[in-house]
């Protein structure tokens, strides 16, 4: 008697996560805010915060399409019109398939930023994967896939809107009178389809990737937490914002080790799944499931990963990992 009592439990449970999961937490929409700290050397601060340097709005992984979620998706992301930021920042994953690019410009055209809006691209803005390809990729990664989507037409779409897309490389503004002499924004291509080229970004030479050994012997190095949270800035030195999709770590220690002040990713949709006093399961990428979404004050760098605001077409579903946009503020002191 009670095994069957038990059983019905177990089911009841089972199915309300599954209609948690599938049908309340991908369309739980909210603009989380977010402080960043800076400081500059030899000008100390105790005192408030004050006015921040900068608002960028950061939004990532819309996976847009014309279903119910994209429909509500579309209607959040327009109703962030009313924000005016310094910068706006888009990492990656916008479209599965060419056929929702121009809804996707109809989405951003709204937005409106004082200093530019920027964009990086992910693999499923390059490619349009099949079932198959994506239950491959979930044993072994793919580099590459059969139906390549239309990145000209996307670019094209975004620059219309006044987006620029960053593919290895960087743009220079001047978006404030400050202290900072300026700001660089540094955009990586994609790490997964190994398209990510750091130096190249940044009008530099060396190789796209260097060996696994240097990574392994660096990684204790870059990802060591810093015991204050703020970032400090050279005396005379100018902000470099970087965007990449995936946060690979070997690309994050590539972006570091060239002075990449704070680093904006996405992908990860936070582990999309993630459990009670454990957190994240996977982030689909070379980084630790402690890092698959948040802030992050490493010794050398500013790390912030967003949870994104969609899922793969395979993959409608999210647990404890509610879908995001995000305003950040930057402090200077």
């Amino acid at each position: 008697m009670y095994i069957y009592i038990l059983i019905a439990v177990l089911a009841a449970l089972a199915a309300a996560a599954g209609i948690y999961a599938f049908r309340y937490e991908p369309f739980r929409f909210r603009l989380s805010q977010v402080d960043i700290n800076l400081r500059q050397l030899g000008k100390k601060s105790n005192g408030p915060k004050g006015q921040p340097y900068l608002h960028i709005l950061h939004l990532s992984d819309f996976h847009l399409r014309k279903n119910s979620k994209g429909k509500r998706m579309f209607a959040f992301v327009q109703s962030l019109a009313r924000y005016e930021p310094d910068l706006i920042f888009i990492t990656g994953d916008l479209v599965d398939q060419d056929q929702n690019i121009a809804y996707l410009a109809e989405m951003l055209k709204p937005l409106k930023a004082k200093c530019g809006k920027f964009a990086v691209l992910g693999v499923h803005d390059y490619y349009n994967k099949k079932v198959t390809e994506f239950v491959k990729n979930m044993i072994r990664r793919k580099k590459d896939y059969r139906r390549e989507n239309d990145i000209a037409r996307l670019k094209q779409a975004l620059q219309s809107v006044g987006v620029t897309v960053l593919q290895n490389q960087r743009a220079a503004i001047r978006c404030r009178d400050a202290d900072i002499k300026g700001i660089d924004i540094v955009g990586i291509d994609d790490p997964i389809l190994e398209k990510a080229h750091v130096p190249a970004a940044l009008d530099q030479e060396g190789p796209r990737e260097r060996s696994l050994s240097y990574y392994r012997q660096k990684y204790p190095e870059y990802f060591r937490f810093k015991q204050r949270d703020f970032h400090l800035l050279e005396e005379d030195a100018r902000l470099l914002l970087a965007l990449v999709h995936t946060p690979d770590s070997h690309t994050i220690m590539d972006l570091a080790g060239q002075g990449a002040d704070i680093i904006f990713s996405g992908h990860t949709h936070g582990g999309q799944v993630r459990l009670p006093l454990v957190g994240a399961l996977l982030t689909g990428c070379r980084l630790s499931p402690r890092f698959a979404s948040g802030l992050f004050y490493f010794k050398k760098f500013v790390l912030y990963i967003s949870r994104g605001l969609g899922e793969g077409r395979y993959s409608q579903f999210r647990f404890l990992s509610a879908p995001q946009a995000s305003m950040i503020r930057v402090y200077k002191k």
